[in-house]
């Protein structure tokens, strides 16, 4: 019997390994649930710079740094409409990692609670051009005193925000 249970202990060890691989291959694309988690993507290994846009539409440079003034003057005045107004309905925003797949996501669960609630204000420290994206650098407070530095490279097209890449 003393083989039969060698044999049950090992089978158990392997059963227990393909189950903990399955379940680490599979996470590895986390989605966050109903409950309003964003997505998350690769983490700490992932690329710091952003996704190129997949569209072959020739960029109007002066219009996006127009889109993105609108934006930046939209967030300082605490402005929701009018901050809304700038993205697209599909777009995307990437927050170090913090997906939001959507414009009522980018607002609802990204903008209104951690900018535009806590009374944040974005200052300019500088802007540049990234291939199609305009790469504008902030300095960000709230009204509570929380500072941080960071930049945004806005992907925009026909006057609106398609996709943004915020890293620290």
């Amino acid at each position: 019997m003393a083989g039969a249970s060698d044999f049950v202990v090992r089978f158990r060890e392997h059963v227990g390994l393909t189950i903990v691989a399955a379940a680490l291959l599979t996470g590895c694309g986390y989605v966050g649930d109903a409950g309003g988690t964003p997505e998350q993507s690769a983490g700490a290994g992932a690329s710091e710079s952003p996704r190129a846009s997949t569209l072959a539409v020739p960029v109007d440079k002066a219009e996006a740094e127009r889109v993105a003034r609108r934006f930046l003057d939209a967030a300082n005045a605490g402005d929701p409409k009018r901050v809304e107004a700038t993205f697209a309905e599909n777009a995307r925003f990437d927050s170090v990692g913090r997906i939001y797949p959507s414009r009522a996501d980018i607002m609802n669960r990204f903008l209104i609670p951690e900018v535009l609630d806590v009374g944040g204000r974005y200052k300019v420290t500088g802007s540049r051009w990234d291939g199609d994206r305009y790469v504008v650098n902030y300095d960000f407070k709230t009204s509570g005193g929380a500072a941080e530095s960071f930049s945004y490279a806005f992907l925009i097209q026909d006057g609106l925000i398609r996709d943004v890449v915020g890293r620290y």
